[in-house]
């Protein structure tokens, strides 16, 4: 395991809010950014994408139709476009308005705290070419790097590729956050997943096995490689993906995360 940062080292348990507070927030906006920074989180995860005219912005999904009140390819409309969408009246009448924040806008505030970043690259080599996607992570570490951030980043991608892109081109710069034993990747490196990752998402999981499968957190730990994994911000389930070896939880409710991890002692 490559260690950037002695809170990414596996000695804590870590909380990562999954685009920020979306249960009380519309996801992925400065608003549910900003509650994160105000609730004592580790980290924030949100998703990296790249408009036609080259600017970074923060949004999950490549069409914008199911959190803004337009439609269509984030990489086939201008950053004005996406500015004019509102990204928040789907959540509550208090959120029209809410814009697509941008990586610089994120970046001026999360710089000026003690947070930690996991970078979702969305730019997909299958959808969108490698010159595209590779471009945008360009543009990411450009700014990360503006930022003095790399050492607070986590490079994240069910993308292969990519994760490989970054570890080629930016040797031991950055911690690298990938999917083992995903049925459905993206597409995959030229070297071994493993080989070069310092997280690994537990994915799999069925009925039985809530939290996922003894048998991943063990493969991934035979690597030295920490694990992750976003469950139910329950006790119940925290404490089966501890007993695992999980390290980082992401949570989707991350102010029950924070009351989950104080009652189970780590926090």
């Amino acid at each position: 395991m490559r260690t950037y940062n002695k809170l990414m080292d596996g000695s804590r348990v870590l909380l990562g809010a999954h685009r920020g507070d979306r249960k009380h927030f519309p996801e992925n906006t400065m608003g549910a950014f900003r509650a994160t920074v105000e609730m004592g989180c580790d980290a924030i995860e949100t998703d990296v994408r790249m408009t036609k005219d080259g600017h970074l912005v923060l949004i999950h999904d490549r069409d914008v139709k199911r959190t803004t009140n337009g439609e269509g390819f984030v990489d086939e409309m201008t950053l004005e476009e996406i500015r004019a969408l509102d990204a928040g009246f789907w959540k509550g009448d208090e959120f029209i308005g809410t814009k697509i924040p941008t990586v610089e806008e994120f970046l001026e505030l999360v710089s000026k705290t003690d947070l930690l970043v996991n970078w979702e690259l969305k730019e997909y080599p299958k959808d969108l070419g490698l010159t595209r996607s590779f471009a945008c992570v360009d543009k990411l570490v450009e700014l990360i790097d503006r930022y003095g951030m790399a050492e607070r980043s986590i490079m994240n991608s069910f993308s292969e590729l990519l994760l490989e892109y970054v570890d080629d081109k930016w040797p031991h710069k950055f911690s690298i956050h990938g999917y083992i034993h995903y049925k459905n990747p993206k597409d995959f490196a030229t070297k071994p997943l493993e080989s070069f990752l310092d997280w690994a998402a537990i994915w799999n999981k069925d009925a039985e096995n809530t939290a996922g499968f003894a048998a991943d957190y063990g493969y991934a730990k035979e690597r030295d490689v920490l694990t992750c994994i976003l469950v139910a911000d329950t006790e119940e389930e925290y404490k089966k993906a501890l007993s695992m070896g999980c390290r980082m939880f992401t949570s989707d409710d991350p102010r029950r995360a924070i009351e989950v991890l104080k009652n189970l002692g780590e926090r």
